[in-house]
C-alpha cells in the first residue's frame, strides 16, 4: 500500500508542472471559443510564448516574474489580434488563425536563437524544480483558476455575454452586448493563460531551448480542451492524463519496444482518440460547442 501511495505521489509531482502547462493553455483555449473565435493561432503562440520565457530567462538572470510576465504579453497580443480581425472584418477565422500561428513559429525562432546563443556565452541558468509541497501547490492554483473560470463564464454578466457572443453575436449585439469588446475581453483572459502556460512549461518542466521547441504542445492543450467540452473543471481531469501520458512516453516506449518516432506520435493519436471519444458519447451535446464558433460575423455589413 505504502508502495502505491509513493508511486502516485511521485508520479503527481512530476506531472505537475506539464499538467499545469496544459491546463492554463486549454482553458485559455476554451475561454477564447466559448465567445465564438476559432482559435487555431494557439500552437503558434504557445512557440512563441515558450521562446520568449527562455530569453527573458536568459536575460534577467532567470527571473521567474518577467520571464511569465513577457510571455504572456506577447500571447495576449496575438490573442487581442486575433479577435480584433476575425470581429472587426469580414475575414475567415481559419485563415486569420493560421497565419498568426505561422508568424509566432517565425518570431520565436529569431527571439530564441540570439537568447541560446547568449546562454552558452555566459552560462545562464534557465528553469526551476518542482518538488512535493510546490507540486502541491500547482495542483490548488489549478484547481482555484478552474473555478473561478467557470464561475466566470456560468455564473457573471460578463460570462453570459461571451457565451452568448459564441452562440449567435447578432442577437447578442441587438440586446446590447458589444460583441468586438466582449471578445477582446475574452481573449485578453484566454491568451493570458496560454502564455502563463507556455511560460510554465519552459520554465518548470523543460528549461532548455531549440528551434521548434514546443511545437505541437498548444494542438495538445486544443485536443484537451475539446475532449473536455470546454469545461473549465473537466479540463482537470484530461489535462492530468495527457500530462502523465506526456511524461511516462519514454517508460512506455521502452516498456513496448517502440520506435523513437511513433513514441512521438502517441500523444497525438490519444488526442484525436480522445476528441472522437468525446464526440460518440453524450457529453457531445451537454457541451456543445458555440453556435456561432468560427463563423465570419461583420456587423458593418448587417447595417447595409
Amino acid at each position: 500500500m505504502d508502495g502505491v501511495l509513493a508511486g502516485i505521489i511521485s508520479f503527481l509531482v512530476e506531472s505537475s508542472p506539464l499538467f499545469l502547462a496544459f491546463y492554463l493553455a486549454a482553458v485559455g483555449h476554451g475561454v477564447v471559443e466559448k465567445s465564438g473565435v476559432l482559435d487555431l493561432a494557439i500552437d503558434g503562440v504557445f512557440v512563441l510564448s515558450i521562446a520568449i520565457a527562455f530569453a527573458e530567462a536568459v536575460y534577467t538572470r532567470n527571473n521567474l516574474f518577467i520571464s511569465l510576465l513577457w510571455a504572456s504579453i506577447a500571447a495576449v497580443i496575438f490573442g487581442l489580434l486575433l479577435a480584433f480581425l476575425v470581429t472587426k472584418l469580414p475575414i475567415s477565422h481559419g485563415a486569420a488563425g493560421l497565419s498568426l500561428m505561422f508568424l509566432g513559429y517565425g518570431l520565436a525562432s529569431m527571439i530564441g536563437v540570439p537568447a541560446r546563443i547568449r546562454q552558452g556565452r555566459v552560462s545562464a541558468k534557465v528553469g526551476f524544480t518542482v518538488n512535493a509541497y510546490w507540486a502541491g501547490i500547482i495542483f490548488v492554483v489549478a484547481i482555484a483558476v478552474g473555478v473561478a473560470i467557470w464561475f466566470m463564464i456560468e455564473k457573471t454578466k460578463i460570462g453570459a455575454a461571451i457565451r452568448a457572443a459564441g452562440e449567435d453575436p447578432a442577437a447578442a449585439e441587438n440586446l446590447g452586448v458589444n460583441v468586438l469588446y466582449v471578445r477582446l475581453f475574452a481573449a485578453f483572459i484566454g491568451f493570458l493563460m496560454i502564455g502563463l502556460g507556455a511560460g510554465v512549461y519552459e520554465l518548470y518542466y523543460s528549461p532548455v531551448w531549440s528551434e521548434g521547441k514546443g511545437m505541437g504542445w498548444g494542438w495538445i492543450a486544443f485536443a484537451i480542451s475539446l475532449s473536455a467540452g470546454r469545461h473549465p473543471l473537466l479540463i482537470l481531469i484530461s489535462s492530468l492524463l495527457f500530462a502523465g501520458l506526456v511524461d511516462y512516453m519514454p517508460a512506455i516506449q521502452a516498456a513496448y519496444n517502440l520506435p523513437p518516432d511513433i513514441a512521438k506520435m502517441l500523444p497525438f493519436v490519444v488526442a484525436i482518440l480522445a476528441m472522437v471519444v468525446f464526440m460518440a458519447t453524450p457529453l457531445r451535446r451537454k457541451l456543445a460547442p458555440p453556435k456561432s464558433l468560427g463563423k465570419i460575423y461583420f456587423r458593418e455589413e448587417r447595417t447595409v
